[in-house]
């Protein structure tokens, strides 16, 4: 990424929201791997969206809704293919399904494919202008913009996500010129009208989240919807200030990432125990400034952005835990506890597994993977009620194929412990997948995307996969093999 673009992730986005304002008409793709989508505009409006992945056709979600049956479902595409018509004529001129119904089906339908969209780290995207031929297909009438607003309301889950895809926390959001004219015409709810009218580069977005009577995370989101639909953008100078700045070295960063492992929140920002409200801010920062993962989407540093992100992530919850009294009156309370002599901790069974379990993570962020699967073993032994120490024994001992058997097992026992553990079921999607297994590996990534709807990775995998055996019924397969 170049210094002042946008992010990868936001350029769908952008280029739907520029439509919109344009009153433009044309078929938008958006590529990532094997799996295409298009969206086809009129006027500005999305009026029809489709996917090459077999499980996101209209007619297979309408079955999947329950809104037409498996059967009928049948019968209106072989009519179709011999009438040589569309699926969605054919199915309006039977009337099975009531017209409202279709309508409604089809809103939805474009609103997951775009949010879906939206979560791509590295989509392509290309836009042709011209009248889309859209008679005989189910049409609908939505605006971008409301839609990629909504969709940041939602996503990502996480907060301190959302802080990353945000940016430096001193960013001083302002009005976009290009956009004023849209951004006067659309409807946003109260916290996006408290950040819109305090988009003038004088506050940083921490700042506009503290000032927001809607709360901290709704300002964030509002801020985070506005910058991806390129109503508010970052100001001119934060891309001179960037180059002002020495070149990051994979020596310094290394380094820096070594602080990751520390459990105290005073020594990922640097600090010692006295400092002050605002040591404590600059230090937040200046650690933004240099470490935010947006600096390592490309360039000869890029292979370390996944560490990156985790120590950002570590750097936002120091930040978040000390810079408000209450939190860090807590936090100091427990630290003292836990700076007990090791002697009262020796029977703390729960305290050796989490000690052996981040030992054995940093371990193999380094690649001493048999060292690090000694301890994420202890780790699991020591305490197998956590889902996450049988997740991440699963996915190390699933990188040996004379171990895939062990792998499976550990990542079935992370969601058992927590059905709900979306990377577990991509873990054995993977797994299966290599093994050769492709339904069951397409069962599994399905799961993945019911807890998470926008997961990339998942998505491109089940696409890969080509046409696979439908499930026999919602979560039988996974059922079954929880059941073990």
């Amino acid at each position: 990424m170049t210094d002042g673009a946008p992010p990868p992730e936001r350029h769908l986005a952008l280029a739907l929201a520029a439509r919109q304002g344009e009153g433009a008409s044309g078929i938008l793709r958006a590529t990532r791997g094997r799996l295409k989508r298009l969206f086809c505009l009129d006027q500005g409006w999305i009026a029809f969206a489709a996917s090459n992945l077999i499980e996101e056709q209209f007619a297979e979600v309408l079955v999947q809704k329950g809104v037409l049956s498996p059967s009928a479902r049948v019968e209106i595409l072989d009519e179709a293919s011999r009438k040589k018509a569309k699926f969605g004529s054919v199915l309006e001129m039977r009337r099975i399904v009531p017209r409202d119904a279709l309508r409604e089906a089809m809103e939805r339908h474009v609103e997951a494919l775009l949010s879906s969209c939206l979560e791509w780290p590295d989509a392509v995207v290309t836009f042709d202008g011209g009248t889309p031929e859209l008679a005989g297909e189910i049409t609908v009438r939505l605006a971008p913009i409301p839609l990629i607003l909504k969709h940041a309301r939602r996503y990502p889950v996480a907060l301190d996500a959302l802080r990353v895809r945000i940016g430096p926390p001193d960013l001083r959001p302002v009005r976009s010129a290009a956009m004023a004219l849209v951004a006067a015409t659309v409807e946003t709810d109260a916290a996006g009208r408290f950040v819109l009218d305090r988009a003038d580069g004088t506050m940083t977005v921490g700042q506009i989240a503290n000032a927001s009577g809607a709360g901290e995370e709704p300002a964030l989101r509002a801020i985070y919807g506005l910058l991806l639909a390129g109503l508010i953008e970052p100001p001119a100078e934060r891309a001179a200030a960037k180059r002002s700045e020495p070149a990051l070295t994979r020596q310094e960063v290394e380094a820096r990432l070594a602080v990751s492992g520390a459990a105290d929140h005073y020594a990922v920002l640097g600090l010692d125990r006295s400092a002050s409200r605002t040591r404590i801010r600059d230090a937040y920062y200046a650690l933004a400034r240099r470490y935010h993962p947006d600096r390592f989407r490309s360039g000869p540093l890029k292979g370390l952005r996944e560490q990156v992100e985790r120590y950002f992530t570590q750097v936002t919850e120091a930040y978040n835990t000390l810079f408000y009294p209450d939190r860090r009156a807590e936090y100091d309370a427990q630290f003292g506890a836990a700076m007990q002599p090791d002697a009262a901790r020796t029977g703390d069974t729960a305290y050796l597994a989490r000690q052996n379990f981040l030992r054995g993570r940093q371990l193999a962020e380094r690649k001493r993977l048999g060292e690090a699967l000694t301890f994420l073993d202890n780790a699991v032994s020591l305490d197998e009620s956590v889902a996450e120490y049988h997740l991440e024994l699963g996915l190390l001992l699933a990188k040996s194929a004379r171990r895939r058997e062990d792998a499976e097992q550990q990542l079935i026992a992370a969601a058992q412990i927590d059905p709900s553990l979306a990377a577990a079921y991509l873990g054995l999607g993977h797994l299966y997948q290599r093994a050769g297994r492709d339904g069951d590996a397409a069962r599994m990534l399905r799961e993945v995307l019911r807890w998470e709807p926008g997961n990339a990775e998942a998505a491109a995998l089940l696409a890969s996969l080509g046409a696979t055996p439908e499930d026999k019924g919602p979560g039988e397969f996974l059922r079954a093999v929880l059941k073990g």
